[in-house]
């Protein structure tokens, strides 16, 4: 299993995991909620009968007429002076105002018959105030009543005057389960947008990393398949040494294609170690080309090819130089190794640029996009003292210094190379 698969299936996990914690959190709130509602519910019911009780009575209280008037039996109003009174008392209107005419019944304590009920319906309430006096231990209390289930509370007003309050009771088994169902289908769905959501973080996050592994994975595939063409060469020679006693050919083969491993082996860890320069100085980019031409001259008379450096501007830039010279130094040997016989090569330096032109093999335009990948190389211009590796190294140092690199190209024409530092 490679290891950006490995990293996909951590990210899922990841993913559900944090989806997971998200879920149990909201079932640990929502069970602490129905909790609260459910158990914590007739006291919270009987509490606002209780504020409802203490309206009436307070009513019934500032207004001696109004009790005079119940117990005649005209009723449960309000008379015109405490509605004045309430206009110019919000807090008391609103409380007269929260008291609700249709859940209650007032009776006398003298004989037990009703003086006020919503419905006119006396006999009804009569037999219901004759249930709850005749089970009510304490002043709450629940009853069946009508196939439902009431929240009863039996309080004072006056002396002469007792209401009972009733509500009918919302705790079922059945709202209860469609309580939980609401709520585990919330956190289902709260769950599944969060996964989403964390999906989407967890891959933007580690997508740089995901991108490294795989370019990691590329790097040691390629890597691997380069060298085993020198070893396999060596392995040949001492074959072929072996059965022919001929050992001075097979030698100098050995020899070389060490030397190319050890040329690639180099190449691999400058191009893993570049990352970041330990000093810089003012370099002159002439110099390191006028210095390349000089090392070059060898390549460049074996295959016949000119190169002339041509200076409009001078141009110095602030970098490492070692890095400044395996920059310039792998445009350059690729200008020649790519190039053909009697060619010509051309550096131009200006003030902020500097473009290096070669009448070589070129490359193909769809190919102009992938020159930069390690590894690299066109089939056609294939060489055996070329890994692939040189443009990545080019890259790398680009970006480390920010400079940019323009490339033109034709196939059999000859390629263009511009750099802006």
């Amino acid at each position: 299993m490679s290891s950006s698969h490995s990293l996909t299936k951590q990210k899922r996990r990841l993913s559900i995991l944090f989806s997971l914690s998200i879920f149990f959190i909201i079932v640990i709130l929502d069970i602490g909620f129905l909790s609260y509602k459910y158990f914590d519910y007739q006291r919270q019911e009987f509490g606002r009968l209780s504020l409802q009780s203490q309206g009436i009575t307070k009513a019934v209280g500032d207004n001696p007429s109004l009790e005079q008037s119940i117990l005649q039996g005209r009723g449960f109003d309000i008379p015109t002076g405490i509605r004045r009174i309430g206009m110019m008392n919000p807090s008391w209107w609103r409380q007269w105002r929260g008291i609700q005419m249709e859940n209650f019944f007032l009776y006398s304590n003298l004989d037990g018959k009703i003086l006020f009920s919503p419905r006119k319906d006396d006999e009804l309430y009569g037999s219901l105030l004759q249930e709850v006096r005749s089970k009510v231990q304490e002043w709450e209390t629940s009853l069946e009543f009508n196939g439902s289930e009431y929240l009863f509370l039996n309080a004072p007003i006056t002396n002469s005057i007792s209401a009972v309050f009733f509500t009918e009771s919302r705790m079922t088994v059945e709202s209860m389960l469609v309580d939980i169902l609401i709520y585990l289908m919330g956190a289902v769905l709260l769950s599944l947008g969060v996964y989403v959501i964390s999906s989407r973080f967890v891959h933007d996050t580690l997508a740089p990393v995901e991108e490294n592994m795989e370019q990691m994975e590329q790097f040691i595939h390629n890597a691997g398949h380069e060298l085993k063409t020198p070893i396999a060469v060596v392995k040949s020679s001492l074959e072929l040494m072996r059965l022919s006693k001929r050992y001075d050919e097979g030698i100098a083969e050995s020899i070389g294609e060490l030397d190319r491993m050890n040329e690639l082996i180099q190449a691999l860890i400058r191009l893993s170690t570049t990352q970041g320069p330990d000093s810089s100085e003012s370099i002159d980019i002439e110099e390191v080309c006028r210095k390349l031409q000089r090392n070059y001259r060898g390549k460049l008379e074996e295959k016949g090819i000119s190169l002339r450096i041509t200076v409009k501007e001078p141009l110095h830039i602030q970098a490492n130089r070692e890095y400044t010279e395996i920059f310039l130094g792998n445009l350059l040997s690729n200008a020649i190794k790519y190039n053909r016989e009697k060619g010509k090569i051309t550096v131009t330096i200006e003030e902020k640029s500097m473009t290096i032109q070669d009448t070589g093999i070129g490359i193909a335009k769809e190919n102009l996009g992938k020159i930069f990948d390690r590894f690299y190389q066109e089939d056609s211009t294939r060489t055996a003292d070329s890994f692939g590796i040189g443009l990545s190294l080019v890259q790398r140092i680009a970006s480390l210094y920010r400079w940019s690199i323009e490339v033109e190209s034709e196939k059999w024409t000859g390629t263009i190379v511009k750099v802006k530092f």
